[in-house]
């Protein structure tokens, strides 16, 4: 096992990924605008509304993300992620919403939401890029396995964090692009009345970029004092540091080289030399680290393509022929003997097995 590994997806103590219930703030209202009944839709998602539930409680992220699949089924409303994210304002958003508020400078508010976020929502990655065009993005992509569906979801979570920009640059402000992994969903006339700007799909990730000069607009009601207490409230609060407590400690920098790499996959296979380049420090010394660790580059991008591939194939409708190009693999057989080295199955067992119940 390398550094940081957790057991096997079928180890009872690992955590199930969770969001904080303020990301669920007037849900109840907004699916009754949809035409639907709260609870059925909760009930077909395997979760219980409770609107006397604390902000700061968990709700399970696979049912919140099915919470917003089910209620485009059952609405027929393609575009549920987009109308709930597009008025879901900071102050809904609980404790990371008021982070951002908090901040001196909308850079700083971007800055704190990629770097807390996972302590709102366990089993996801957010970050800030800076590009070479002088623009910025903010990312965010869940890397749980298991979690299907997830479109609503993202498009849901790219308005809330464009709203974060509204709050200080004004309701018409728009970013100079939107990228969604998956592809368009809804209607054209729906993604330009939520982002005024062009939609990139099939993206390796979910992100809103923006022009980098506008980082150092003030926010508002920037107040560093209040700011403090909120970042220490809610790193104490979340699902994340109550899973993290009970965790072995693991080197941040190898948690940024496997975020890189999972990244960078869907380019490629990536070098050490790319990785290094985006983490900002020379070869030498990012493999002196690696060194100094224990673990190899090529370990940590194995373990990542066998991480991904079963994510992957959680998913029933990806073609196995799509999975193996995102794992960098040339043919399907390439990967297939891959796969069946790594599980002991062939890809579409394993994918056979686990849809009909069988936990591998």
């Amino acid at each position: 096992m390398l550094p940081g590994d957790m057991p096997s997806p079928t180890d009872s103590t690992i955590r199930q990924p969770h969001v904080l219930a303020a990301a669920a703030t007037g849900v109840c209202q907004f699916i009754r605008e949809q035409g639907c009944d709260p609870d059925r839709v909760a009930l077909s998602a395997g979760l219980r509304l409770d609107q006397s539930l604390s902000q700061t409680a968990s709700l399970d992220l696979a049912g919140y993300c099915l919470l917003f699949e089910e209620t485009t089924r059952q609405s027929g409303h393609a575009g549920v992620g987009l109308s709930y994210g597009r008025h879901f304002t900071p102050d809904m958003l609980g404790l990371i919403g008021f982070i951002a508020m908090a901040s001196p400078t909308l850079g700083n508010a971007v800055e704190n939401v990629a770097e807390l976020f996972p302590y709102h929502q366990s089993g996801t990655i957010a970050r800030l890029v800076h590009q070479d065009d002088g623009c910025a993005r903010l990312e965010y992509r869940i890397v749980t396995g298991g979690i299907i569906g997830r479109e609503q979801d993202a498009e849901l979570t790219m308005g809330m964090f464009c709203n974060i920009f509204r709050h200080v640059l004004g309701q018409h402000w728009a970013p100079r692009a939107i990228w969604l992994e998956h592809r368009r969903i809804a209607s054209a006339g729906e993604y330009d009345d939520a982002f005024g700007a062009p939609v990139h799909f099939g993206m390796g990730v979910n992100a809103v970029v923006f022009d980098r000069a506008e980082m150092g607009c003030i926010m508002p009601q920037g107040n560093v004092r209040l700011l403090d207490v909120l970042r220490c409230s809610l790193t104490s609060l979340s699902p994340a540091a109550a899973g993290r407590a009970a965790e072995p400690a693991v080197d941040p920098l190898l948690s940024r080289i496997r975020t890189e790499i999972r990244y960078s996959m869907g380019q490629g296979v990536p070098a050490l030399s790319h990785v290094a380049e985006t983490l900002r420090m020379p070869r030498w010394t990012l493999q002196r680290r690696l060194d100094g660790m224990g673990v190899t580059f090529s370990a940590l991008v194995e373990r990542t393509r066998q991480e991904l591939a079963r994510e992957y194939l959680a998913r029933p409708t990806m073609p196995i022929g799509e999975i193996a190009l995102l794992l960098g693999y040339s043919e399907i057989s390439a990967f297939s003997r891959a796969f069946r080295k790594w599980t002991g199955v062939s890809p579409r067992l394993y994918r056979a097995s686990r849809h009909s119940g069988g936990d591998r």
